[in-house]
């Protein structure tokens, strides 16, 4: 065998050498800066009292009067409390779907009696709200839709409906008697969904 075709061959075993070792070769590469990009900005959710939130009360076929102090309020089996909350909602994002509710412990029971968390069952499950002023997603009126990078700030009216039914049971109602409600800490939320949800 030649000296030329010797030389090739040892090379290449070299080469294979090289590869099956697991040693990086080096190929030709470059980089190229993006000009015109710039950072990634988050947007917002805020919620803002307007005014002074307000209690009202009716019963089952009365009139609704305003409740000046909420904590001098005797409720019964067939009253309805209506909070009202004037607010603004500052929202800012591209694709952003928020609810409104209520915070975790707005309804809460004023001791560890059992007359206490018998009233407060009651009522937490029936609280419900009706929102005026921003962009209602059809069939569910408690979620909005901003769907924009430009902030835009709603005026808007949060109203929460707390009824005890005056058609429940002794058996649910009579536990509730001389109960009490804590709802110093009564507060509205609005929180970001699922824009995927429907």
């Amino acid at each position: 065998m030649k000296k030329v075709t010797k030389a090739a061959v040892a090379t290449g075993a070299a080469v294979l050498l090289l590869i099956g070792s697991g040693t990086t070769l080096a190929y030709w590469n470059d980089t190229a800066n993006l000009s015109g990009q710039s950072a990634i900005t988050a947007g917002n959710l805020k919620l803002t009292a307007t005014a002074t939130p307000t209690w009202k009360v009716k019963h089952t076929t009365g009139i609704e009067e305003a409740v000046p102090n909420i904590a001098a309020l005797r409720i019964v089996p067939g009253d309805v409390l209506t909070y009202t909350f004037p607010a603004t909602v500052t929202a800012e994002g591209k694709n952003l779907r928020f609810e409104v509710g209520l915070a975790n412990g707005a309804i809460t029971a004023g001791s560890a009696a059992a007359a206490a968390t018998a009233l407060a069952t009651q009522l937490q499950r029936s609280a419900s709200f009706a929102v005026t002023g921003a962009t209602v997603v059809p069939g569910h009126p408690t979620w909005f839709d901003h769907k924009s990078n430009t902030s835009a700030t709603y005026n808007t009216t949060i109203t929460a409906t707390i009824t005890w039914p005056f058609a429940g049971t002794p058996a649910a109602d009579n536990p509730a008697k001389l109960g009490k409600v804590n709802l110093s800490d009564f507060t509205l939320t609005v929180t970001q969904i699922d824009g995927s949800l429907t």
